[in-house]
């Protein structure tokens, strides 16, 4: 990752928007939303085949858009494979999809991924929730409908418990039954049982404090390393003292690898129950109209009818993308598969608790590429004002990007479970 500090302005991402799909925007905000992940899982999710995933990746590379590193391998087990991250230029285009001002974005580019302390984690969880995709696309009535990191999960928590709350990731699951709304908390052996305990006491604060009867119940998940771990997490819970509707299961990474994430091994700890498969949890009633069909892992594939339509660059304004949506509705049959919003990918049908504009992508009332000069207009006038600030003898205002996103900051033992910083 070094030699890539050249800074990118907005005027070189409105030339380079051109050339980008909206495909390659949804990389960008998988990428800001999960941070790091590698070329067989973006594969997974947005491509065909690892050619095309390859060659893609490497243009956005190229244009900024992405970055790589290779993080350390054992001596004789060959060369590790890409893991990819957001790069300048595609850090102006999330800040232009989203509406935001791009210093609001919560991002800043780092030179120190492959030793970060909180990389092992953050890769287990993602391997995690890729795994799940992967084992449900066998299955046509099976699917990951969205995929939310943990700032989006935690706004999607609501006002009422912001700050006290992180899970690892938020994931729908579309089932036969309807959609099971999972709340992942990845453990890696390093939290006390006394936080641990606090960890769980507050999701049945939460399920008290939002308001979820009308929806459906939302099922908390842990994975820990090992069966003693497993014991503890039990200990914790059975000091909570406090009943809810919220299923609360675990499960080892063992037995995870054994079976795979869709196998009956999750273990409730709040009921004496024997162990069940995420398919056969509480369904959310409010996510009925979600399609398997347009899950993650499906949606790009090449074989589909509208895959062109569904590839089409950034130049063309979304107004043009939602007349063709509201004439294809206007048109289509009943029975037919409901229009999918190509801005999505993270959150392909917002609930009702969702209501944070951290996680919400813009109507379609601006075009993408009009939010991309209205920052290139932002970023000549901060530029402007810096200057005339230093002929005036006065202090310039600091125009990096933004600062580094508290979740993934480095860890502090000292942090207080009140901050809304990771409690790892």
């Amino acid at each position: 990752m070094q030699g890539r500090a050249r800074r990118v302005g907005a005027e070189q991402v409105f030339e380079l928007a051109r050339h980008l799909t909206e495909r390659d925007r949804e990389v960008a905000l998988c990428l800001y939303a999960q941070q790091v992940l590698t070329t067989e899982q973006l594969t997974l999710l947005f491509f065909s085949s690892k050619r095309r995933g390859q060659d893609r990746l490497l243009f956005l590379y190229r244009q900024r858009v992405v970055d790589r590193f290779y993080p350390a391998s054992r001596f004789g087990s060959g060369k590790p494979p890409a893991h990819w991250l957001l790069d300048e230029a595609g850090a102006i285009l999330v800040a232009a999809s989203l509406d935001r001002d791009r210093r609001q974005l919560g991002w800043q580019r780092r030179a120190d991924w492959a030793s970060h302390p909180q990389l092992a984690h953050r890769l287990e969880v993602n391997r995690f929730v890729t795994d799940l995709v992967g084992a449900t696309l066998p299955d046509p009535a099976l699917g990951v409908s969205a995929w939310y990191g943990p700032r989006q999960a935690a706004a999607r928590m609501g006002e009422k418990m912001r700050g006290t709350l992180r899970p690892d990731s938020e994931l729908l699951l579309v089932t036969r039954a309807g959609a099971v709304d999972l709340l992942l908390e990845w453990d890696r052996g390093t939290e006390t049982q006394e936080r641990l305990w606090e960890k769980l006491r507050r999701y049945r604060t939460a399920e008290h404090k939002i308001d979820y009867d009308e929806r459906g119940p939302r099922s908390v998940l842990f994975v820990v390393p090992g069966a003693r771990r497993l014991r503890t997490l039990r200990d914790a819970y059975a000091e909570v003292n406090r009943e809810g509707a919220w299923p609360i299961l675990a499960t080892t990474a063992a037995e995870l690898c054994r079976a795979g994430p869709l196998a009956p091994v999750w273990q409730r700890l709040d009921h004496d129950e024997p162990p069940c498969a995420l398919n056969a949890l509480p369904v959310r009633h409010d996510l009925d109209d979600l399609d398997p069909r347009l899950a993650l892992g499906r949606r790009w594939r090449y074989d589909r009818s509208d895959f062109w339509e569904q590839l089409s660059p950034l130049a063309c304004p979304l107004e043009a993308d939602a007349s063709r949506t509201a004439a294809a509705s206007e048109t289509s049959e009943p029975g037919d598969p409901p229009a999918h919003d190509a801005t999505a990918v993270e959150q392909p049908a917002m609930s009702a608790d969702a209501g944070d504009a951290e996680v919400q992508c813009p109507e379609a009332g601006e075009g993408l590429v009009a939010r991309l000069r209205r920052l290139e207009e932002e970023l000549q006038a901060d530029i402007a004002a810096a200057r005339a600030a230093r002929r005036a003898g006065r202090p310039a205002a600091d125009l990096r990007l933004s600062g580094i996103d508290g979740f993934m900051d480095d860890h502090d033992e000292d942090d207080d479970l009140n901050e809304e910083g990771s409690w790892r």
